[in-house]
């Protein structure tokens, strides 16, 4: 019985693996759950992120909605205004600019475009962005412009499902194979590193589409942030950026450059800056096998399956709030180990098998209950009710005709000669004839009307809110019916018998005792009995 229990135990939970695997993991709703749970991880784990050295060095300064207000100049801003800002900051001798802004065209004022270049040469260490449109096509700097800029990189990032960015894509594949270019954030990380970029990109850890999740370190009030009308106006606190690695660009809402990450609404800029901090500390994430993942998928849904089918109803689900808070901790555990299993597997087939296997042991559990208490207020032979369950029944139907002023009736059938029967033919026969007798009076009765085996061959009907002459021909009807059933016996006469039957009406009552009232019916079937059998008195 028990090796019997642990092979179910197995076959359940590989079919609960199974079904997940192939139907379930698939499903946009699934992934998406998946990623809300990473998202917890990241975080959580921005507070056990340590900030890289290299990260203590790199500033934002900000085109944010106070700077739009103070240079009172009409966005976009001339190429010149940007210049200006550019010098102001290299003058302080950064260790690297990156402006995230992408100068592709010409201006109006070609003076604007030279005074652009004249900036970026001068400073000798400014990368812009670049991006790939919808259509596919790269949309770099404009040509005199890239001639002065250290070098430029793209700054898109793939979306998930849910239109939430979490990775990143270090560089482009070429439809021929080569790397088309890498992303700003990475060539910015290379240029602090010394390292070139194709060295640090093959340092990445991808997954088979070419991205990685960015390793997020916090939001925009985690690093320190410096308003670009300081840099125009020259305040006196701007010695920081010495040796610093600057990222400048737009933070205002006003640009719609916010975009929804693990940590809420973030600024593309911000997003560039905590990618540049992934490759700067080396901690890069990738995803579990995938056979750990199964392992671990079917480890936990053993757990749960072995909870459902040998605990009790409490004891598993203590199991299971167990088992999710281990899993749970398992996979920060991992997490923090920059490993990313599928979460949403186990936590799902736990919940999924404590409520349907608990779920269907406690129906199980109710049928079994029901059946139990059908067969103690039931009579086994006829299926009819008990005279335990009929006293209280009747006691319940006269309180509430007391109450409502309802008809009530009580009829009593008693089988004539049954004894003669029992002695002639045998109990057995006698039993099919009260089995027979028992279905008839059923079959042809409302189903709010209840009957009951008063004793050996008697049979108690309680009639509510029926009429008093519906009810003596109601009784009369089943009275000729049980009087016309031929019951048969093996090579030999068919058998008839009759009924006696003796009715109380509440209407009638001179006490409110149920004991009364079915000594009343009594005496009336006594009556019935007296005066010559198969008849109805009343």
């Amino acid at each position: 019985m028990f090796n019997r229990q642990k092979i179910l135990i197995l076959v359940i939970s590989l079919l609960m693996c199974l079904v997940y695997t192939l139907w379930i993991s698939p499903l946009k709703a699934a992934r998406i759950a998946n990623l809300k749970i990473i998202d917890s991880f990241i975080s959580l784990g921005c507070g056990f992120h340590k900030m890289p050295a290299a990260g203590k060095d790199i500033l934002l300064v900000v085109i944010d909605d106070e700077s739009l207000r103070k240079i009172d100049i009409k966005w976009p801003w001339p190429r010149s205004v940007i210049a200006e800002i550019v010098e102001k900051i290299s003058a302080l001798r950064p260790a690297v600019i990156c402006v995230d802004m992408v100068f592709a065209g010409k201006s109006v004022d070609p003076a604007e475009d030279m005074r652009l270049v004249k900036s970026f040469k001068k400073c000798g260490n400014v990368f812009a962005a670049a991006y790939f449109g919808n259509d596919g096509k790269y949309i770099v700097p404009d040509e005199a412009i890239a001639e002065g800029l250290k070098d430029f990189g793209f700054v898109n990032k793939p979306r998930d499902a849910d239109n939430t960015i979490r990775r990143m894509r270090p560089f482009m594949p070429a439809t021929a194979g080569d790397i088309l270019d890498y992303s700003l954030p990475l060539k910015i990380a290379s240029y602090i590193l010394n390292v070139p970029p194709g060295n640090l990109a093959r340092s990445v850890p991808l997954s088979r589409d070419g991205t990685t999740y960015i390793k997020f370190f916090g939001n925009m009030n985690r690093f320190r942030s410096i308003p670009v009308w300081k840099i125009v106006e020259g305040a006196k606190d701007l010695d920081e950026l010495k040796n610093k690695a600057v990222f400048l660009g737009v933070t205002s809402e006003a640009f719609h450059d916010i975009y929804h990450t693990p940590l809420g609404m973030m600024p593309g800029l911000v997003i560039d800056l905590n990618e540049a901090l992934s490759y700067l500390s080396k901690g890069f994430f990738h995803y579990a096998d995938r056979n750990l993942n199964l392992i671990i998928l079917f480890l936990f849904v053993l757990i749960a399956v072995f909870g459902g089918l040998r605990l009790s109803v409490l004891s598993g689900m203590f199991l299971s709030a167990a088992s999710i808070t281990v899993f749970l901790s398992l996979g920060f555990f991992l997490f923090l180990r920059y490993i990313i299993i599928d979460t949403i597997g186990p936590l799902l087939i736990i919940v999924v098998s404590t409520v349907i296997l608990h779920g269907s042991r406690y129906i199980m559990l109710i049928v079994e209950n029901i059946v139990l208490r059908k067969e103690a207020i039931t009579d086994g032979l006829t299926q009819l009710y008990l005279y335990r369950y009929f006293e209280l029944q009747l006691k319940r139907e006269m309180k509430k005709a007391r109450y409502t002023r309802k008809e009530l009736a009580l009829i009593i059938y008693d089988i004539d000669h049954f004894k003669r029967v029992n002695d002639t033919y045998g109990h057995e026969f006698g039993n099919i004839i009260l089995k027979t007798i028992a279905k008839s009076l059923k079959d042809h009765s409302r189903k709010n009307i209840l009957i009951a085996r008063y004793g050996g061959e008697e049979f108690c009907i309680i009639v509510s809110g029926m009429k008093r002459e519906h009810v003596i021909k109601y009784a009369e009807r089943l009275r000729n019916m049980i009087g016309n059933i031929e019951f048969k016996r093996d090579g030999a006469e068919a058998v008839r018998i009759t009924m006696s039957g003796g009715i109380a009406f509440i209407e009638d009552a001179t006490s409110e005792e149920p004991s009364n009232f079915i000594s009343a019916a009594d005496a009336a079937l006594y009556r019935s009995k007296n005066s010559g059998r198969d008849r109805i008195s009343v």
